[in-house]
């Protein structure tokens, strides 16, 4: 990637700004960053130390949320804010279960998009659309939507460490409610999100200035929410079983499937569930 900048910035892309997508890349250990993402990073985890392990949870999280799905029959999933492949991704996952699942990738970050393209270049019943999590329409009437995804089945939605970059004034819920609708009964949705919920310091206090950090981002709308507000982005589906957890304990009772290593869940500072459409 350092030695595409001056490509992409042909493009139009801003490398000397911190974009979370390829931050988040950089914490997994991902090569599609630039150097000012791995800046950010370094200074990220001087705040908050165990930020690689928080961003590794909400992966396990995906995993166990996608594995779940599959086992209820599902073979079709609809990934929001999907960010740049890394290994087990949720195409690998649901592939390896189900050589024809289909999966579509959401993102609207340019180089996300791009690497993704590329790598699903030769992989069937796979698409990405390059799309905005808050312009609903545009992304359920896209080709690539349509083509890989029969809404006339229940589809399996993912939007992991995605609703936390939206603060209330640009209503994520609504957009959120759009994308319910559009679902058949049997749908999926699983989410996962930014807390200081029941996070004891000094881990509170590394966290939200954490989130402060992002202010300086492509992404500066960053917020942590209470459960309440959480569980809301569910209303009218029914919780599964565990209900409301932080995503390093979200179902670790999965066998082969990401064990969880951490005694105190609260330091994953993130939210999950995982709901189903009646």
């Amino acid at each position: 990637m350092v030695d595409d900048q001056d490509s992409w910035r042909a493009i139009g892309v801003d490398v000397q700004t911190p974009s979370a997508a390829r931050v988040y890349d950089a914490y997994l250990g991902g090569a599609h960053n630039f150097a000012a993402d791995r800046e950010f990073v370094a200074r990220a985890k001087e705040i908050l130390p165990h930020i690689a392990d928080v961003a590794r949870w909400n992966r396990t999280f995906l995993r166990r949320a996608v594995h779940t799905m599959l086992d209820a029959g599902i073979d079709q999933f609809l990934d929001l804010g999907a960010g740049l492949p890394t290994a087990g991704a949720t195409h690998e996952l649901a592939q390896h279960h189900d050589p024809h699942a289909r999966v579509v990738y959401v993102d609207n970050e340019p180089v996300a998009v791009a690497q993704t393209e590329q790598l699903l270049r030769d992989v069937p019943g796979t698409t990405v659309v390059r799309g905005d999590f808050l312009e609903p329409e545009e992304v359920l009437a896209a080709a690539g939507t349509r083509e890989q995804l029969d809404f006339t089945r229940p589809i399996g939605v993912l939007a992991v460490a995605l609703l936390h970059f939206m603060p209330g004034s640009r209503h994520p819920e609504a957009a959120l409610e759009r994308y319910k609708a559009a679902l058949p009964s049997g749908s999926r949705l699983a989410i996962s999100h930014a807390t200081v919920d029941g996070v004891p310091e000094p881990v509170r206090t590394q966290t939200l200035e954490f989130i402060k950090s992002y202010e300086n981002t492509q992404n500066p709308g960053f917020v942590a929410r209470e459960e309440l507000e959480f569980r809301r982005f569910f209303t009218g589906w029914e919780l599964l079983d565990p209900g409301v957890t932080y995503t390093s304990e979200w179902r670790s009772d999965l066998v082969g499937v990401d064990p969880s290593d951490e005694s105190a869940p609260e330091n994953a500072v993130c939210f999950a569930a995982v709901a189903q459409k009646p």
